[in-house]
């Protein structure tokens, strides 16, 4: 069976990625950095793996210190990290594995700057939120409606710490001191009603999007964590997504993200060009890392027109996010949520096949909390 690499981060999607590669039947090495990288590679799926403090550290094995074979490894990654440091090194990586790719060394990175995805997905008809790019020494615009999202160009330069709120000019003066990256973009702030993820497989010119995700239940100002899945029909959307996926040249795992917002228009906001988190929780429909590991080496006259899904409406949960969020936040009766526990088709850490993540996780959790205290 097909040799597959993970270079990942300690965090539990990419345990869930883990998971979707071995219930195919797949035993995948795993290389990941972090500071909780023992749950990770506790999995019993995993073949062989390796835990380091660093990503840097991780990386650097993969590039020089990881053997030759005559049958090339996938590599698969996530997050957005591990996606950029080898598309980086593209030319040099290719020669040892078969990498999720746009085409050429920092293809990938290129798309991944939201200001040339976001003016790629204008040009195929999606709507974006009205968007300025900014630096630090800029003077603001007079002519800004708030609140504003504040967000880097690329996850790489600043991620999440960079995302905000800013409700007025004062607020967006003060936090553009603190913001990591030097340029950065401020848009209309949407006030969603949901989130909705478009999840698909890029090769030779074929797309294959089949299941979307759709998350009501938000924090205020934050981030679902409790979804439901379903098919997608092949409507103007859909073209346009396969569209705008086509030009990049991009061969791989993606997904494609928008928000609704109270308006009910769905924006778009980035199409992720790597593994995404969720994909755990869509395997009840389809499984995207195991039918991209069965398709990459086939020749393009035997890819097939379209994959096949199975469930048509199922739902997902990462338990431990979901419960701080929706139970400790006061957003959902904590009776409710253990039914919506119990009934979920896919959980993102809690799994009787695979139960050994879980207790190494609390276990090393409580070792950590005692030597902190």
């Amino acid at each position: 069976m097909q040799r597959v690499v993970v270079f990942c981060f300690d965090n539990v999607n990419a345990l869930g990625l883990v998971r979707c590669l071995g219930e195919a039947g797949y035993k995948p090495e795993c290389y990941c950095y972090g500071e909780e990288t023992e749950y990770i590679l506790s999995s019993r799926y995993i073949s062989k793996g390796i835990g380091f403090k660093t990503k840097e550290d991780c990386f650097s094995f993969l590039l020089d210190e990881y053997p030759i074979y005559e049958e090339k490894p996938v590599l698969l990654t996530i997050p957005d990290y591990p996606a950029y440091m080898v598309d980086s090194h593209l030319d040099h990586l290719k020669k040892k594995f078969i990498v999720m790719n746009a085409g050429e060394t920092g293809g990938v990175i290129h798309w991944m700057n939201k200001k040339n995805i976001g003016d790629l997905a204008q040009k195929h008809n999606l709507t974006i939120p009205w968007t300025i790019e900014l630096s630090k020494n800029d003077d603001i615009p007079e002519n800004i409606e708030y609140p504003v999202f504040t967000k880097s160009i690329r996850t790489a330069d600043g991620g999440k710490c960079d995302e905000s709120i800013c409700r007025n000019r004062e607020e967006l003066k003060s936090r553009m001191k603190t913001l990591t990256s030097n340029k950065f973009l401020v848009m209309k702030y949407i006030q969603k009603k949901k989130e909705v993820n478009f999840f698909g497989i890029a090769i030779k010119g074929h797309v294959y999007i089949n299941y979307c995700d759709e998350r009501t239940r938000l924090p205020k100002d934050g981030y679902g964590h409790y979804n439901t899945c379903k098919k997608i029909t092949n409507d103007n959307l859909y073209k346009n997504m396969v569209s705008m996926i086509q030009e990049t040249g991009y061969e791989g795992l993606f997904d494609v993200e928008f928000l609704e917002g109270n308006d009910s228009v769905l924006y778009f906001m980035e199409v992720n060009f790597r593994v995404d988190g969720t994909v755990y929780r869509l395997t009840p429909g389809i499984n995207l890392p195991a039918e991209w590991c069965r398709l990459v080496n086939l020749p393009d006259s035997e890819l097939p027109d379209s994959l096949n899904g199975k469930k048509e409406c199922f739902s997902g949960m990462n338990e431990y996010s979901d419960f701080k969020a929706s139970v400790l936040g006061g957003l959902v009766n904590p009776f409710v949520w253990f039914v919506q526990f119990i009934m979920a088709d896919k959980r993102m850490l809690v799994n009787l096949m695979d139960p050994k993540p879980m207790f190494v996780k609390t276990f090393y959790r409580v070792i950590r909390k005692l030597h902190h205290d």
